[in-house]
């Protein structure tokens, strides 16, 4: 199917990294949780109701998939066995491109994050929470090793990602080798080093 760019912000609180090209086409992914099945399992143990204060896309509802266009899900898909969704049939109205409201038409509220399946790369994520439990390791043991928090790393085996988003990690830790490289030169140790300036932000929703 043809394919459609997006000019997008690399980062949405820093300009000067610029922008970054996301292709959009016929067929996209979205997070499962950005969709709520009123009419399947889920649903079912809700009373057939959307959680209290949820704006992000239902059965007949309409959500904008971020800096592209709105769409509606007209049909679900559901796996023959357990009754969960695996595919959304939707409409989208291209009137809506890049984030205009049609004169006479509510805005829609919910956005949601979304990947174009056909570029789509799988990759694996290193996701970092707190390396300590306590805002004072030690201070009651006297050992900080026995407050480091044991889920401080976690690795995500296939995640995807927009191309530009792979281009970039690629390129940085690139920029990071070098950068260690000539560090190690100056310090004559193989001690590794990770300038901060270099870090890569991803947006989440």
């Amino acid at each position: 199917s043809t394919l459609e760019d997006f000019e997008v912000p690399r980062h949405p609180k820093i300009e000067e990294m610029g922008d970054r090209v996301v292709p959009f086409g016929k067929h996209v992914f979205i997070e499962r949780s950005d969709f709520f099945d009123t009419e399947g399992p889920e649903g079912a143990a809700n009373n057939n109701k959307p959680p209290k204060g949820f704006k992000r896309l239902l059965p007949g509802g309409k959500v904008r998939l971020k800096y592209a266009y709105v769409i509606s899900c007209d049909e679900i898909v559901r796996d023959p066995d357990t009754n969960e969704p695996i595919e959304l049939k939707c409409t989208v109205y291209p009137e809506t491109r890049a984030g205009v409201t049609p004169e006479g038409e509510a805005r829609v509220k919910g956005i949601i994050q979304w990947v174009e399946a056909s570029t789509a790369v799988k990759c694996k994520v290193n996701q970092y929470d707190r390396l300590f439990k306590t805002e004072e390791p030690g201070k009651e043991s006297g050992d900080f090793t026995l407050d480091i928090n044991p889920e401080s790393l976690s690795t995500l085996d296939g995640i995807i990602v927009e191309p530009s988003v792979a281009f970039d990690a690629l390129g940085i830790m690139g920029a990071i080798r070098a950068e260690n490289e000539k560090e190690t030169e100056k310090q004559g140790s193989g001690e590794k080093i990770y300038h901060s300036n270099l870090s890569y932000q991803f947006e989440r929703s």
